[in-house]
């Protein structure tokens, strides 16, 4: 009886072994060959973008914009914080998609702004197939996000999207990929002459670190395009890169965090006066590592403080003589990236096998998408990305000149990316969330390639 027991108990053990084996592996370095394979693989798909530096001086600049409603009208699934939390019906500010369409010639681009954790892969592959409709197609929209971690979820399917957005439900998603539909008809609808300025602020006061306490090598800037139309109409489209995390994980009620405060401020501030902006757009900017400073204030204390006090400095400044654009280049593409296997680590030296990922994760493509408004070059990014990698970007930028902003969440999204210095670092950011493995220097690479080909020089 013994051996039959000590028999079955060395079988259960080489099965999990063999489990083990089958689904983790030991993380691997690239060969140098397979690193410049997969380098002339996206310098070719950057040059086959064919970027094109004619100048059209002919046609004016429209703006039109647009929101729409997309908060849940029943007890629905958070998004964020995983899977520690109940659904809810409360709702304590509205969540929006907001469309913000330009017009120059025969071109449209869109930018729509979601206020939520990301911008889904599911609902950008869903809208892309009512495009045509509208006479669009999925490459004239650019997509960013609030990354509020108390939007509504059920927007990703496979295993791993049960852990983001609690799963998959299929009205939630019908019903934002529909009001983002209407949000683009009525901002195509509202179009109008306008100018377009660019200006940048210095807010280091609301922004830490969550890997160290070094902030001079923070992004602290505030950036924002701000556009007039012709009838006076004015909107302000800003970026930040502190997390929206300042609600507390478990707090049981759907709202934009601080970024919704800062938008409802900018619009409002207090009262309707020439001061304001009659439409707001945040974007969340390069929040990887990025945290919120904490005032030692919780919930809706914090984010007005921190949300209020960002609006404050975009309205502060914006009392100065902004430039106005020369907006003689206008276009969008979207750059689809190689990144080698991916390299979720649940240890130092324990990753997920790729095939493994892949089945849990269905939305593995990748591609920075590239808008360029004058001399404003757009990059949004396929990840959480770091503003730890932003300073030699911008030099470059400026050299070319040329105005950088990067954002995260731009329709596709794996995991984090930060300096590879921090590669090893026992962190949530650095081990589970970094899905493409040392990858930082190498974003830094193909970034300065695509300022370089968006560039007046090229």
């Amino acid at each position: 009886m013994f051996k039959k027991i000590f028999r079955f108990f060395l079988y259960f053990l080489a099965f999990l072994l063999m489990l083990l084996v089958s689904l983790f592996t030991l993380p691997s370095e690239e060969s140098v060959e397979e690193k410049q394979n997969r380098w002339q693989t996206n310098l070719s798909n950057l040059q086959a973008l064919k970027f094109e530096n004619q100048q059209d001086t002919v046609n004016r600049l429209k703006v039109g914009w647009a929101k729409r409603n997309i908060s849940p009208t029943k007890a629905s699934p958070f998004a964020g914080y995983g899977l520690a939390r109940a659904k809810s019906a409360q709702v304590h500010d509205s969540l929006y998609v907001r469309a913000v369409a330009f017009e120059k010639g025969n071109q449209k681009i869109v930018i729509l702004a979601y206020d939520l954790l990301i911008a889904p892969p599911l609902i950008v592959q869903k809208l892309a197939e009512k495009m045509p409709q509208l006479g669009l197609k999925r490459e004239n929209l650019f997509f960013t996000a609030t990354h509020t971690h108390h939007a509504i979820g059920g927007w990703a399917e496979g295993l791993a999207g049960v852990f983001m957005a609690a799963g998959y439900d299929e009205p939630l998603t019908a019903m934002i990929v529909n009001q983002s539909v209407e949000a683009i008809k009525n901002a195509i609808v509202n179009l109008q002459e306008a100018s377009l300025s660019y200006s940048q602020a210095d807010a280091p006061e609301f922004v830490g670190s969550r890997l160290h306490q070094q902030k001079e090598l923070l992004d602290t800037k505030l950036r924002y395009l701000k556009v007039v139309k012709k009838s006076g109409e004015k909107a302000c489209l800003f970026s930040y890169s502190a997390h929206a995390t300042c609600m507390d994980g478990l707090h049981e009620e759907f709202s934009r965090d601080y970024a919704g405060e800062a938008v409802d401020f900018l619009e409002n501030n207090g009262q309707k006066d020439s001061s304001t902006f009659d439409f707001a757009v945040f974007s969340a900017g390069m929040v990887a590592s990025h945290t919120p400073t904490d005032f030692g204030s919780h919930n809706y204390e914090w984010t007005q403080k921190t949300g209020q006090g960002i609006a404050k400095k975009i309205l502060e400044n914006d009392k100065t003589n902004l430039q106005t654009e020369k907006i003689t280049q206008f276009s969008i593409h979207h750059l689809k990236l190689s990144m080698g296997e991916t390299n979720l680590r649940l240890a130092k030296n324990v990753k997920l096998r790729d095939w493994v990922f892949k089945s849990l994760y269905p939305y593995p493509e990748i591609y920075v998408s590239i808008l360029r408004i004058g001399d404003v070059l757009w990059l949004g990014m396929p990840c959480d990305f770091s503003g730890e990698l932003m300073p030699p970007l911008s030099q470059l930028a400026e050299k070319q000149g040329l105005k950088l902003i990067i954002t995260s969440f731009n329709g596709a999204y794996m995991g984090y990316v930060t300096p590879d210095k921090y590669y090893d670092w026992q962190h949530y950011e650095t081990m589970e969330l970094n899905w493409l493995g040392k990858k930082g220097d190498e974003f830094v690479k193909i970034l300065s390639q695509i300022i370089h080909y968006s560039s007046h020089s090229h």
